[in-house]
């Protein structure tokens, strides 16, 4: 703008004095005079758009703060949607990371119920109902439990140590892992008949009476 307040300024005078000249000369001075006019109405708009004055400097403030906001907008928003992903992908892998530490604490367990009851009988894990079953195979153990269970009446104080140590069992199985998981043992000679079933240190199950 300010190159065309120069041009406009400098064409303003020369035609201001050609006109001059001419009425003086009496040449053509109305076309010279029309120039002048065009010339100057130039060189005012061109003063005009120059960024010197105080309301072209607030505009401008108005729309370089506009493109500011603009642009911050665009990178907050570009920064959520990036911590969005990361926090996705960081959920998913603390999700993965949780499974993979439950499931081998659920073998780390099933391996030591194992061996601790290898003598009376065999012990499996069924993951979807996160039932431990104990299976009596030892013949003097599943006598004996065949006799509780015939004369429950005169061998009370094997039940209560029977039910004690499986509740004891289950609130260890809730303290290592978590609320949920049921201990069972079944009924001698069976394989879907349940004996004592014991969850979050709560009997659920009591067919010895």
């Amino acid at each position: 703008m300010l190159f065309l307040a120069i041009m406009g300024l400098i064409v303003f005078l020369l035609a201001l004095f050609s006109v001059i000249y001419a009425r003086q000369t009496g040449g053509g001075w109305k076309f010279l005079k029309l120039v002048t006019v065009l010339s100057a109405l130039v060189t005012i708009y061109a003063v005009v758009k120059l960024p010197y004055w105080p309301y072209n400097q607030s505009q401008q403030s108005t729309r370089k703060a506009s493109s500011s906001t603009s642009t911050s907008a665009s990178t907050s928003k570009s920064k959520s949607t990036s911590l969005s992903s990361s926090q996705v992908v960081f959920n998913e892998a603390s999700t993965k990371r949780a499974a993979a530490t439950t499931k081998l604490n659920e073998e780390n367990i099933l391996k030591q119920l194992q061996s601790n009851y290898q003598s009376i009988g065999t012990v499996a894990f069924t993951k979807s109902t996160k039932t431990y079953t104990i299976t009596p195979t030892n013949k003097k153990y599943v006598k004996s439990l065949k006799t509780i269970k015939s004369y429950p009446s005169q061998n009370q104080k094997a039940i209560t140590t029977i039910t004690s140590n499986f509740k004891s069992l289950s609130k260890s199985l809730k303290k290592n892992l978590a609320a949920g998981y049921t201990i069972q043992l079944l009924q001698p000679d069976t394989t879907d008949k349940t004996l004592l079933s014991v969850q979050d240190g709560q009997i659920m199950t009591n067919n010895f009476k």
